[in-house]
């Protein structure tokens, strides 16, 4: 055998050696280890669609500009702290053990056909391109564990999840459900039904005006409407042109006043067995006025007056458009006449 071909033969060994070493290296990178990460090289930022399928309830949270909003609820805002909760829950969950693939398992395991406590997440990016599909299906009944599989990579095993995988993903747990939160201590003025809220004097907390003798102002009714702003919520929102609204006539029944010169109008309506509240703001301030000799403190409270007017207008251009069912709670206090905020005063 010429020296040129022993070469050759232990060129070409060395090099189906290198193959099987890279080959078999590439394998255990892969093979699964207790604790790992189902969605390690995961990146949320890259996140911009999230489709949540349970049954037969289907929920999608799209990207924009602001952050996310729901499809089924018109395109409405949903809560950037349910996104990054639900998208941190997805990151954290870890693997106990791989279990196995076949058509029987998964359908012992409630992976394929779908239960409907089967919940089917996919994630896509901004060019609508599938990052992640994956299936969880029957949970331990001890807790400690629940089946999951992804779907977006052929052959992929069931694995045990490490704990229970507790993800919200229903409707309510997304969305911005709250219009405004005013502190009480920020409320100047209120005004409703042949009733009105205000300082006697500057600088004095606001009460009852033109209480008639022998009676005396029921605080624990006016205490409602100077706190009605805080954390206002909703039950559902709804389109203004909505057929379940859209014959309702509102009547508005409280105007607020903050001391910054601003404030809400509360408009009201109910059927039989809804509430309804319209909300809209408003700022006193004709116009604002700055000069280039204007002081340094004079300057800022008007930058901060102009942001207030830009907040307000936003918030209007916003709300204009829903119409939102409330609690029989906050109901109740949109019902208040002057009669309700009195009581005998002895």
């Amino acid at each position: 055998m010429t020296t040129n071909v022993k070469l050759a033969i232990a060129t070409l060994a060395l090099l189906v050696c290198s193959v099987w070493v890279y080959s078999d290296s590439v394998s255990r990178g892969e093979r699964f280890s207790r604790g790992q990460k189902l969605l390690a090289n995961l990146n949320p930022d890259e996140v911009a669609t999230i489709e949540i399928v349970q049954g037969s309830e289907q929920l999608t949270l799209e990207r924009s500009a602001e952050g996310f909003t729901i499809e089924q609820n018109h395109g409405y805002p949903a809560r950037n702290d349910a996104i990054n909760r639900f998208l941190r829950d997805l990151l954290d969950i870890g693997l106990a053990k791989e279990v196995g693939t076949g058509t029987a398992l998964n359908e012992e395991l409630e992976i394929e056909p779908t239960t409907d406590t089967t919940v089917e997440i996919a994630l896509l990016n901004d060019a609508d391109q599938e990052m992640v599909r994956l299936r969880l299906g029957k949970a331990i009944e001890d807790r400690s564990g629940r089946y999951v599989r992804r779907l977006d990579r052929e052959g992929d095993p069931i694995y045990l999840t490490e704990g229970t995988v507790a993800l919200s993903t229903t409707l309510d747990s997304f969305i911005r459900n709250e219009i405004v939160n005013v502190s009480q201590s920020e409320v100047v003025r209120v005004e409703g039904d042949g009733f009105l809220l205000e300082a006697p004097e500057p600088d004095a907390s606001i009460v009852l005006s033109a209480i008639p003798g022998g009676k005396k102002e029921k605080s624990v009714e006016t205490n409602k409407l100077k706190s009605i702003l805080s954390r206002l919520r909703f039950e559902t929102a709804l389109l203004a042109d909505d057929d379940e609204v859209r014959q309702l006539k509102f009547e508005r029944v409280l105007q607020i006043d903050l001391a910054d010169e601003s404030g809400y109008q509360l408009a009201f309506a109910s059927t039989d067995e809804k509430s309804y509240i319209q909300i809209r703001g408003h700022h006193n301030v004709a116009q604002v006025q700055i000069e280039l000799d204007t002081p340094k403190d004079e300057l800022e409270e008007k930058v901060d007056t102009l942001s207030r007017i830009d907040e307000i207008e936003d918030f209007n251009a916003f709300h204009a458009s829903w119409v939102y069912e409330v609690s029989s709670f906050t109901a109740d206090k949109l019902k208040l006449v002057k009669s309700d905020l009195l009581e005998d005063a002895s």
